[in-house]
């Protein structure tokens, strides 16, 4: 029994021998919480992986204090830092020479068992930028040149940045000798929302970092700091020691990646993550592999941005709308429109930035109520689609409607048309929605009418109308089912007489709106962002940036209708409650107090003189 016992305790003790070992082994990848940081730590995650040593992560952290902390007491071994930040983090002074400020980081750093290995090659630092336009109405180029006007001018800015002792509000304005007429402050998690507002022209000038990918993709003007007041901060890989020495291969596997890292290209690849919105994952293996440290990964990373569109809206005003507005969002990118019978779910795949959509698009249709799907959101209203049906017979008997290919509009709103009018009719989809394939689909099917979503006046109705005996019919008795209530984003509108050829009076039928879409935030997984101081989805959410932007290249955009999702940056501003009165309770106690001193003054007064 003693023997038994023994052995099992030997048999335990090696496996709990051998589950720390593994867990030694594993390397745990930690990632500030912004797009520049999660992109090198997926590089390193990347690189040590394919030197055969397991890695987790990256796991990200919300702030430097947190992930420096991780890192102390071996959660993390290695994340991206930058040498400027690891100064001002052990309380020294940032430095505006690189070699130095690296000097410094490693010989302070050194004593707590961490190491700065060789920088990437590229600094991200503070900076001014304008938009192109402001800058040359005003003639400014350079942060000294703002000091006569400043005045005049609204700043944005982080929360973070109004509050930094060295290199932050105060000592900008010390060392330049200017003051703002007004800041416009944002949360440090938010500070996107600081190119929102350069766009609107909400702020005049804006804090940056400089390898922001939306400087070139809004057409920024970065502006010369020409007094040296910005601090460096280049990027480096800072890790355990005891990791490094544990697992020199892990060493090798980073170092190699020293210096190849130049700021034009971090500010590419943060541009695909932030603007394209492309994973990290997917931007880091692509760079590494670019650079030969790694074989596999996409290369070609510079397809033009794409926007999925029905074959009946890419040339029509409403496309060529889209077109115009997707290219003055994402200054200076290549963008196309691309056809498709389903628009969604090329976006869904990461084939496309955008879709060009009608409003039962976001909706399941497949059952009696439609349910709206939450993984896509409007950006931007674009127009108008009518539901357009012709037919051979008066509507009543219709038996088999021709409607256009799986995920196209009258694909989806065929069942519900046939509901909705009370028919029993079949329904028959053509291999493509052009007058010539439905017409065959019609005649080889031997149908009685055509199904067609498309702004009024469209070709493809104008091709079918008066052909094969098809005319344009009024949707009698829609009204009548509560379809109005039932599918609140198709409306009542009216077709002019004379649109179509055979149309001889107005026609009454429903439309619905288009708009541009793009994938909604999983709130299952909120993250922010943070600046110097987890596998995503192929394509993530507009920045509010590019929502602003393409909202005011479209001509008279309408509101979105009120029944699909829509993007945050499209909310209106929350109104200002009232402060409550009293809001303190020592200013509510001395008020109580107060009151009932005023009591017992009023008894005395009033009360009988004692005899």
């Amino acid at each position: 029994m003693s023997n038994r016992l023994s052995a099992i305790l030997v048999s335990l003790a090696c496996l709990f021998a051998a589950a720390c070992s593994e867990s030694r082994d594993t390397i745990t990848v930690g990632s500030k919480n912004f797009g520049e940081s999660n992109i090198l730590a997926h590089m390193f995650t990347i690189l040590i992986r394919e030197q055969g040593i397991p890695a987790a992560g990256p796991i990200e952290y919300p702030n430097t204090q947190s992930i420096l902390e991780a890192l102390k007491r071996g959660d993390v071994d290695i994340y991206p830092d930058y040498n400027g930040t690891g100064l001002v983090m052990i309380g020294q002074n940032p430095l505006s020479d690189g070699d130095a400020a690296t000097a410094r980081v490693k010989e302070l750093y050194a004593p707590l068992g961490l190491t700065w290995l060789p920088r990437l090659g590229f600094a991200n630092n503070f900076g001014l930028a304008m938009r192109a336009d402001r800058a040359e109405e005003l003639g400014v180029t350079s942060i000294s040149e703002l000091a006569g006007i400043a005045g005049d001018l609204t700043l944005g800015i982080e929360a973070d940045f109004q509050t930094r002792p060295l290199d932050g509000l105060q000592p900008l304005s010390a060392r330049y000798g200017m003051e703002f007429g007004a800041l416009d402050v944002v949360p440090l998690d938010d500070r996107g929302i600081i190119y929102d507002k350069l766009l609107d022209g909400d702020a005049d000038v804006g804090e940056v970092y400089t390898t922001d990918g939306q400087i070139a993709d809004y057409g920024m003007v970065l502006l010369e700091d020409d007094l040296s007041f910005f601090p460096v901060y280049q990027a480096a890989p800072l890790a355990r020691t005891e990791s490094l020495e544990r697992l020199p291969e892990m060493r090798e596997a980073i170092t190699a990646l020293g210096g190849r890292i130049d700021a034009e290209t971090m500010a590419a690849l943060n541009s695909r993550v932030d603007i394209d919105g492309r994973s990290a994952e997917t931007v880091a293996r692509a760079a590494l592999a670019e650079m030969g440290l790694v074989t596999g990964g996409n290369v070609s990373d510079e397809a033009p941005l794409a926007i999925s569109a029905s074959p009946l809206l890419t040339e029509t005003g409403l496309g060529n709308a889209a077109l115009r507005a997707a290219r003055r969002a994402f200054t200076g990118r290549e963008t196309e429109l691309v056809p498709s019978d389903d628009p969604l779910a090329r976006v869904g795949a990461g084939e496309a930035r955008m879709a060009l959509v009608e409003a039962d698009a976001f909706f399941d249709l497949s059952g009696a109520e439609p349910a709206r799907s939450e993984r896509f959101e409007a950006v931007a209203a674009v127009g108008q689609s009518i539901v357009h049906l012709l037919s051979r017979t008066s509507i009543k008997d219709i038996g088999s409607i021709v409607v256009g290919p799986s995920g196209s509009a009258s694909n989806r709103l065929g069942p519900v048309m046939a509901r909705g009018l009370g028919l029993e009719a079949t329904i028959e989809a053509a291999d493509a929605e052009t007058a010539e394939a439905m017409l065959a689909t019609l005649e080889a099917a031997g149908a009685d009418a055509v199904l067609v979503v498309a702004p009024i006046g469209h070709e493809t109705v104008a091709g079918l109308a008066g052909q094969a005996g098809l005319t344009l019919r009024t949707l009698e008795g829609w009204k009548e089912e509560a379809n109005l209530v039932r599918y609140p984003f198709l409306r009542e509108v009216r077709v002019p007489s004379n649109t179509y050829p055979r149309q001889f009076a107005t026609a009454d039928t429903i439309g619905e709106q288009v708009v541009l879409a793009s994938v909604a935030p999983d709130t299952s997984d909120m993250v922010g962002n943070q600046g110097p101081g987890a596998a995503a989805e192929s394509v993530s959410p507009l920045p509010g940036s590019a929502v602003t932007a393409l909202v005011e290249a479209i001509p008279g955009t309408t509101l979105i209708d009120p029944t699909l999702k829509q993007a945050a940056a499209l909310a209106p501003p929350e109104p200002k409650l009232p402060a409550s009165i009293n809001p303190a309770m020592d200013v509510s106690l001395l008020n109580l107090a107060l009151v009932l001193l005023m009591l017992w003054l009023g008894w005395l007064y009033i009360r009988p003189e004692r005899r």
